[in-house]
Parts: structure tokens; sequence; C-alpha cells
């Protein structure tokens, strides 16, 4: 797959005529260079960097495993997630779910191990079959009653991380973007770094979107993300909400750095690259990181901040597993750095100190949203028409699905999304609306501005505007600004606004 790559960059010097060789890894693999008096830049591409541990079969280390974290409860969803986990949710016509899926499918990924809340995994593993995904799916459920953190999830499903491979990629399961993985995972291999995460701009029209329901103030907590200018490096970060007025750097950050760009308009997209010694330490009860239930919250910050501290004095017997007990670092870096004379800055390079702990990001300059709030939910899927082509290329499943039947005087705008096997009666209107899969659109409907669910059906004459619809209506009726998720509270000819249409639960 295309995330074997591996990119080595050498400058290889010759002061002769003919030919200069060069045995980088002692297996035969030989740079040959025709030559004058000149520096060349040799790309060593898929260079197999060959392990000590192997099995009886000498078989190669299998590169990057890539686990989608699926098993959030939603609790910001309101009513929403009451029966379809928030990774089955749908944005455009799609389960949220599918659009990590694809990213990691393009990337090469033909297996990947997605986290979900225990009894979800029969609905899950229909997903790929029905939307077209070609990957095999490890289903891990977890126990989700007690609102386990994503750290906890990592570590109860953490027999499942096969121990053959270098990079752990880990990401959420709403996560909806453009990014590409494989130039994030370039990165983060030829900077040598411990973990990567992909940034981006913060997108304030998803932030400060108003959803259908009650009318309420979003709250916007701004994560904090500190960079070392020029390089990337990641200096320090904290979750939005997680921090006060003021913030403080430690003096050991400050003097790691000539300069640095603090940002609180920079998000985290929650999707990192791990080595597999970190995942190790992260998930090891021993380690300082035992205790810590959030991977974002607390671990990440945790991990960043070791890059400034020096190893323990005190005996392993007499503390707590630190990183400087695990650190892994690859066979033949020294070797490289030093025939390295390359003007290309990586971890290679000659003047920089080889550090395994070293974290970065990846900044993403495009689209890069999360479906985790209602606000955010609620804005993509209305802006999914002009989205789809970009976050989920090279697909069959197209805007208007071929086998929905849009009948002859019904009239659909150009920036609806059109389901697979929904049926748009006649004398309807829909504009600018998402009409989920197997729907039925009776005749005599309106609909403007609405996000309706899979399987629904609008009784005929209903006029619905600006709503998120998650339950059928059977009754003719009038729904402007709501959301719907119990049919039982619609009634023939009544007028809802700003409501939540909603059954109530007994927790008795």
């Amino acid at each position: 797959m295309l995330l074997s790559s591996r990119v080595i960059t050498l400058g290889l010097t010759t002061t002769f005529p003919g030919l200069w060789s060069l045995s980088v890894l002692g297996k035969n693999k030989a740079v040959v260079c025709p030559g004058k008096r000149r520096v060349f830049l040799v790309q060593l591409l898929q260079v197999l960097l060959y392990h000590n541990k192997r099995d009886s079969h000498t078989k190669m280390h299998l590169e990057a495993q890539a686990i989608v974290l699926a098993a959030g409860p939603g609790m910001r969803m309101t009513t929403l997630t009451n029966h379809t986990p928030k990774c089955l949710l749908p944005v455009g016509t799609l389960p949220m779910v599918c659009y990590p899926l694809q990213i990691l499918q393009e990337a090469g990924f033909s297996e990947v191990t997605v986290v979900v809340s225990g009894g979800e995994e029969q609905r899950m593993s229909k997903v790929v079959e029905q939307y077209g995904l070609k990957l095999n799916l490890d289903i891990a459920p977890v126990n989700t009653s007690h609102d386990p953190g994503t750290a906890d999830s990592l570590r109860h499903i953490a027999s499942k991380i096969k121990r053959s491979v270098d990079d752990v990629v880990i990401v959420t399961s709403d996560l909806v973007t453009d990014a590409k993985l494989q130039p994030i995972m370039d990165q983060h291999r030829s900077s040598g770094a411990a973990l990567t995460m992909l940034t981006a701009n913060q997108q304030p029209e998803f932030l400060k979107a108003t959803p259908p329901g009650p009318k309420t103030k979003p709250t916007i907590n701004n994560d904090v993300i500190c960079t070392q200018s020029k390089t990337g490096r990641l200096m320090y970060a904290v979750a939005g909400g997680d921090y006060d007025e003021v913030i403080s750097l430690h003096n050991r950050v400050m003097k790691s750095a000539k300069s640095l760009n603090v940002s609180t308009s920079t998000v985290d997209a929650h999707l990192y690259i791990m080595k597999r010694w970190l995942v190790d330490y992260i998930l090891s009860k021993e380690s300082l990181c035992g205790e810590m239930g959030s991977l974002k919250a607390e671990i990440l910050p945790h991990i960043i901040s070791r890059q400034f501290t020096k190893e323990p004095i005190k005996q392993r017997s007499e503390r707590k597993l630190d990183i400087y007990d695990v650190l892994e670092t690859e066979e033949f870096d020294d070797l490289v750095r030093k025939y390295n004379s390359s003007v290309v800055l990586s971890r290679h390079h000659n003047s920089l100190e080889l550090d395994a702990r070293v974290c970065y990001v990846y900044h993403h300059p495009g689209c890069c949203v999360r479906a985790n709030t209602l606000n955010s939910y609620w804005e993509l899927s209305r802006k999914m028409h002009s989205l789809f082509e970009q976050v989920y290329p090279n697909s069959a499943w197209s805007i208007k699905h071929p086998s929905a039947d849009v009948q002859e005087k019904a009239q659909v705008s150009d920036d609806s999304l059109i389901g697979s096997g929904s049926v748009i009666c006649e004398k309807t209107n829909i504009t600018s609306s998402v009409i989920g899969n197997h729907c039925r659109i009776n005749s005599f409907v309106r609909i403007l501005n609405c996000a309706l669910g899979d399987h629904i059906t609008i009784a005929p004459g209903c006029v619905i505007e600006n709503s998120l619809i998650a339950a059928n209506v059977e009754r003719k009726c009038t729904i402007k600004n709501c959301i719907v998720t119990d049919p039982n509270k619609i009634e023939e000819n009544k007028t809802y606004t700003n409501e939540i249409l909603e059954a109530v639960q007994d927790f008795a």
C-alpha cells in the first residue's frame, strides 16, 4: 500500500569522475550515481528497513495500523443519538463514519479497526457493503455505560493493536476533511516524529451555526496550540475549555525555540499518527498516562511536555514508567546522518540532534470539520452539496443517487442531495435540503433547508423548513426550526416552531 513508502534524502559528494556507490542498509541496497564534482540528492523510495524482531518466517513489519474511534455517545447531539449512534448519523446521505474510512481507504489501507459501543457491531459491519467501501473492518466493541474516555477505549482494545506495526493512525469517526493521509504520513516519517497531529484553521461558520430547536448561544472553546516557527514542531497544546484566562508556558519550552506561534484559531482535528512504542507507553498502566482517560485533553499535553524533560535519575523500581524507558530509534539513523550532506532539513540532517520524542503538527489549509456538536453537524449537513466531491472523492456515491426516483413533476433544487432508493412524488418541492436513503416524500410536500435521515416518510401536504427530521412525519402539519425524533409527537394540522419533538424518557 502507499503507506509503505519511506523517503530518505542524501547528499553525496564526489571529487573525481566516475561512480559513487553507497551501501545504505547492509542488504545490498546500493545507490549508484554517475558523477563529477557535484552534490547528488538521491531519494530512496520504498526502502525496506528490516528489523531484528521477526517471526520464524522473517515477515517484514507491517507499516501502519488504522484505528477509528466510533464509540462516542454524542451527548451534544440532543436526541438525535437516542436510537442511532453518533458515528452512524447521516452527514449528507452517508453515515458520518464513512468519511474517515474513505480517507484511510484512499491512503491504501485494506483493514481498519473500528471501536464501537457494545451492541452496535452488526450495524457497523453493514456500512462497508452498503456504501461501497473496499475495507475489512475489525470491529472492537467497548462498554460505554460508564462513559469511558478515548484513552480508556484504546486500553480496552489494546490486544487488537498489532505488535508488528511501526505506526498507529488514530482518527475520530466525526472528522470530515479533504486532507490526504499520505502527505501526513510522509512528514511523520521523514521528521522521525513520535507524534504527528493534524491541525486546521478554525472555521467559525460551523462553530457558530444556529441549528434547529430552542435558541441557545453556542459555546465556543478554542484549542490553544503552540508550534515552533517554520518547523511546525508541536511545543504546547491544551484542549478548549481546559484552561483559564491565563496560560503559562514553561521556560523549558521557551528555551527550546527561537520563536513560537501561539494560536487560538487552530484546531486539533483529532487525527494522530503515533509510533508503536509511544502507543505502548500511553496504554501502559505503569506509565504516567495510566490514570488518564482522555487522549486529547490529558494524554497529548503530557506527551508534548515530555519532549522537554530530562532523563529520570531515580531507578526504574522507584518511579513510574517514563517515556525515556520505552524510546525506540530507527536502526540506521546514525549511519544515514553520518553520510548525509543534503541541504534539505530532515531528521537525517547532520546539523540536527535526533530526538525520538519530538512531536509535530501537519497543518491542513483546506476543509477540516468535526461533526461533534449540533452546530457543526447541522452546518455540515446544509453545505454537503458543495463539499461532497472534496471530502468524498472517487466514489460512485453521487449527490443525487441514480437509484432515487424523482418523479416528473417534482421540483428538486440543484443544491439538494437525494439518497439511494428514495422516492420524490409528484408536485413536491425540495430546496436546499438533504433527503436520506430510502425515504418517501409524498405529494404536495414543501421542504426547505432541511436534513432528513434514512427511511423517513413525509405525509402529503406537509411544510417543513429549517429542520432536522429523524423520524416519520405521518400527519399533515407545518414544522419550522425543529428537531423531530419521535413520530408520535406530531398531530394533524398543527404548527411546530423552535421545538425538539422527542419522546420523554423515564430514567427512574
